[in-house]
């Protein structure tokens, strides 16, 4: 079936109120916490949060370039740590994920602008793939200290490939790869190591990856009416979301992993027409973005940051506890938890900071 069954429930209800279902229902309201600033840079941008809450991103100075930080943020003694360079001729570094362990995965330079993998402990930082002349660009990590990501290789190579990078234990600090099937470019990955993305032949098509050998890549199916497809999320039981595109269109989808990875489109806001799920958890909640585009043409109007909790969907706006600060607005929204903590970008006194979002008790 195209809609989920909550989307015929909500079509029987009065469509002036749908957007509100959540919030009047009392079941979900989000309380707001700022994420410190790194000394000397006057901005933070998230992008990861974990099971714990805890954060990762990168801090930029006043003048944006290539010369920011990656910073990892722990909710639980709300302590902010620098990460540091890869190199001592590295311009910038960018967190990626942390894991519940306390290890931080992310990319850096070594010195010519060009993202390298690493992995941090509290003792060292690790290039997990010197790709000299290459992007690699490491994503997350499991257990067993497996690094999840996508590269691409120097002199001729034009294509990016997802892989995974194993730690040798004949070498301490010394990893192995395993590129991981294809062709097509993996750019999330859950802390179990299954990934999603989208192919890199035409048409482009979501995809997934499981994390069994051979690792191969599974096509995700689309809608007749959909020309192309992209996976922007996986969650932690490997549930993938993304967006399916009709001619001129965008609309937020669904792949269930119980299912088999059918295919459920998402509703969007009342009149809106244009929409992508960026983040979804293991329990059926997800954010993203609803607007209107007009028909047959890539004229699309504002972007509203919404939430589909059990396929219900809802301005974020709504959903703000009244402790939030009126003044803050809430540019972007980047990951959830399996806690349905969010995390997001902010524009705070005028510069952008990262928040977190967490359901109120």
């Amino acid at each position: 079936m195209r809609k989920s069954l909550f989307f015929f429930i909500a079509l029987l209800l009065n469509t002036a109120t749908m957007p509100h279902l959540i919030a009047q229902s009392g079941t979900l309201l989000f309380q707001a916490r700022p994420i410190p600033v790194l000394p000397g840079y006057s901005s933070s941008h998230a992008t990861s949060i974990n099971e714990l809450g805890d954060v990762g991103g990168y801090c930029q100075p006043a003048a944006i370039g290539l010369n920011y930080e990656g910073f990892a943020w722990s909710a639980n003694t709300d302590t902010l740590t620098a990460v540091g360079k890869l190199s001592p001729k590295g311009t910038f570094s960018s967190v990626n994920t942390v894991s519940t362990t306390g290890v931080i995965v992310g990319s850096a330079d070594t010195g010519d602008s060009r993202p390298q993998g690493f992995v941090r402990n509290r003792t060292s930082m690790v290039n997990v793939f010197p790709n000299n002349g290459g992007n690699t660009h490491a994503i997350n990590i499991d257990l067993q200290g497996r690094v999840y990501g996508y590269f691409i290789g120097p002199k001729k190579s034009n294509t990016w490939q997802g892989a995974m990078w194993t730690p040798d234990p004949r070498k301490p600090g010394a990893y192995t790869q395993t590129i991981l099937g294809g062709p097509g470019m993996p750019v999330a990955f859950n802390s179990t190591g299954q990934g999603a993305g989208y192919t890199n032949t035409s048409p482009q098509t979501a995809a997934f990856w499981n994390n069994v050998a051979p690792r191969a890549m599974q096509v995700l199916p689309k809608f007749p009416d959909y020309a192309t497809t992209v996976a922007n999320a996986v969650a932690s039981n490997g549930d993938v979301a993304g967006s399916g595109h009709p001619p001129f269109s965008s609309r937020p989808v669904v792949w269930r992993a119980a299912t088999g990875h059918a295919i459920e489109e998402l509703p969007l806001l009342p009149g809106d027409n244009f929409g992508s799920v960026l983040a979804i958890n293991a329990h059926n909640f997800a954010i993203g973005y609803s607007a209107y585009g007009v028909p047959g043409t890539w004229n699309i109007g504002p972007r509203t940051l919404v939430v589909w909790k059990n396929g219900l969907v809802s301005p974020l706006t709504s959903l703000l506890a009244p402790t939030v600060d009126p003044t803050w607005t809430i540019t972007e929204l980047i990951g959830v938890n399996d806690r349905d903590q969010i995390v997001a970008n902010a524009q705070i006194n005028a510069a952008i900071q990262a928040i977190v979002l967490t359901p109120v008790p």
